[in-house]
């Protein structure tokens, strides 16, 4: 798998290279994110896939982020420190009280928002599924994140039109999902998204050349055995 970067006047567009098909990620002047896939050679007929291996650990790992960070509702960087608080003491203290104050918006959020976790997040499958913001949940692309053993599947489907509902934009060369920073159903984890678009933008390049093993990869595999 490749990584290429290409630069306009909205911000970067990151997308992942394997034989025919791009899975790409970007940033629009309408100010929302997207995801697409595109395979140049083949018609989905309505669906598409892309795998995400360990073997690319730097990808792999930010998708795992992504999946941690859906699944323990970690929204907000709690060690994000306004630029007033300058000593030290202050910062220890205020940190431990924002870490809190987190907590206790998790244990809010489950109580009262867990039609909209649970249609995001499905934890017996491990499974993440979008519904594109651009219409309708009834006709929306639909995009799916499947932690597999040592993979993430990032999965698109079109949705049959549906009379009285504007359909979804698609071609039987490319499916985009959109992700709304604001006013999005899925609200607040599209600020997770973004996150992670923006730890996509700061990734290297992939040599394909180079197969050595990254001491990230040693170390999550030492730890995967000790957990067995």
């Amino acid at each position: 798998m490749k990584v290429l970067k290409e630069k306009d006047d909205f911000g970067l567009t990151v997308s992942f290279i394997e034989d025919t098909k791009y899975l790409a990620f970007s940033y629009r002047g309408n100010g929302d994110l997207y995801w697409a896939i595109y395979n140049i050679e083949k018609n989905n007929n309505g669906y598409e896939s892309f795998l995400i291996t360990k073997e690319n650990y730097e990808v792999f790992n930010i998708f795992k982020e992504l999946f941690n960070d859906i699944e323990n509702i970690n929204i907000f960087d709690y060690e994000e420190i306004p630029l007033y608080i300058e000593d030290i003491s202050e910062k220890r203290a205020y940190l431990i009280e924002r870490k809190k104050e987190l907590e206790e918006d998790k244990i809010r959020y489950r109580l009262y928002n867990r039609s909209n976790y649970n249609s995001l997040f499905d934890s017996t499958n491990r499974v993440i599924t979008w519904y594109s913001d651009e219409v309708a949940n009834e006709v929306a692309n639909i995009l799916k994140i499947k932690e597999q053993a040592d993979s993430f599947k990032i999965e698109f489907f079109i949705q049959e039109d549906k009379k009285g509902y504007d359909r979804d934009f698609h071609s039987n060369k490319y499916i985009p999902i959109r992700f709304r920073n604001s006013g999005s159903s899925y609200e607040p984890f599209n600020l997770v998204f973004m996150k992670m678009y923006n730890k996509l933008c700061s990734i290297d390049d992939i040599n394909d050349d180079n197969h050595q093993i990254h001491i990230e990869e040693y170390l999550y595999s030492k730890e995967k055995v000790k957990r067995k």
